[in-house]
């Protein structure tokens, strides 16, 4: 597994992955268009230049595919710096989502050494980053975010100490 920039060559492979029935279900839905997913892109690439981290892109190394994302992401509003994940469906239950989020973890500890932890907001439904989430040492917090259109979504937090365990 390599994480990587994004490209905008990753613009078809990213539009694919995020429409996926099994992706929308958990998160908001997927960029309509291949256009919208190109500025999605773009909007992630400039969270970069605002705040010094973002997505990253999840490439296979067998293969160079884009199979997800992981990475810091806080955008105005957000109930902390998450540590989000996404891996495409035909790629899941091969260990990449745990591998890529304790990377996206370990490196944003060892940027940010004051950062006590790190969130994780995952939809009350969405079992599979649920486990992920237990395997990173995470606890489930008793706080919610409103996340509109698909409401309120439970926040889990990795407590530097518990992925230093791991």
């Amino acid at each position: 597994m390599i994480l990587r920039r994004f490209r905008l060559s990753d613009t078809p492979a990213y539009h694919e992955m995020m429409n996926q029935p099994a992706v929308e279900r958990t998160l908001i839905p997927g960029p309509a268009t291949l256009a919208d997913s190109a500025r999605h892109i773009a909007m992630i690439e400039g969270h970069w230049d605002l705040v010094g981290h973002s997505f990253m892109a999840v490439v296979e190394k067998s293969t160079g595919l884009l199979i997800g994302r992981v990475g810091p992401w806080q955008p105005y509003g957000w109930p902390g710096l998450e540590i989000g994940w996404t891996i495409h469906p035909r790629r899941g239950r091969r260990g990449y989502a745990v591998e890529a989020a304790l990377a996206a973890c370990r490196w944003t500890f060892e940027r940010y050494p004051g950062l006590r932890q790190v969130v994780h907001t995952i939809a009350p439904t969405n079992a599979a980053s649920q486990r992920v989430a237990k395997k990173l040492g995470s606890e489930k917090t008793t706080e919610t975010f409103n996340l509109p259109p698909i409401g309120h979504i439970d926040i889990w937090a990795t407590a530097r100490s518990a992925l230093a365990a791991r």
